[in-house]
């Protein structure tokens, strides 16, 4: 394989690790996600239990600092040229995704009477939009690979 070759494979492996990695952090966090917006809908959070909710937060503290990570390694990666624009556009909308993640954390008080229900439904808004646009990117780039 030639450097190019070589280049282009470590760029897919990366993405795809990163990808993988990002969708094992989202399997472990949606079902507390669920729950806390389950009780949000029903008007309930306010009752939600504490034991579970300090949980739910300290996951979401956790998780969010994996993505940054995960960002981090988007960020660093040397993308081939003529995949160059789409990964900007990549690795800006995971960043963007990765602040909604911790706006939702921020949204998130010490205990369910401080929960900051508009700010997790922006937060919430701002991570389907950010996931969207992920995934039309990742698209354009499998295409080009």
């Amino acid at each position: 394989m030639n450097k190019n070759q070589l280049k282009m494979m470590h760029y897919g492996t990366t993405i795809d690790k990163v990808m993988k990695d990002t969708e094992a952090q989202q399997e472990v966090l949606s079902p507390l996600f669920e729950a806390l917006r389950s009780a949000i809908d029903a008007g309930t959070e306010q009752a939600f239990d504490a034991e579970t909710y300090t949980e739910t937060k300290t996951a979401f503290t956790a998780g969010t600092a994996v993505y940054a990570s995960l960002s981090d390694k988007l960020a660093a990666l040397a993308a081939p040229a003529r995949l160059m624009g789409n990964h900007v556009l990549l690795k800006n909308t995971y960043a963007d995704f990765v602040a909604g993640c911790q706006a939702m954390t921020a949204s998130l008080g010490d205990a369910p009477a401080d929960l900051d229900v508009a700010a997790f439904n922006s937060a919430e808004a701002a991570q389907d939009e950010a996931t969207d646009k992920l995934m039309k990117y990742l698209q354009r780039i499998s295409a080009l690979v």
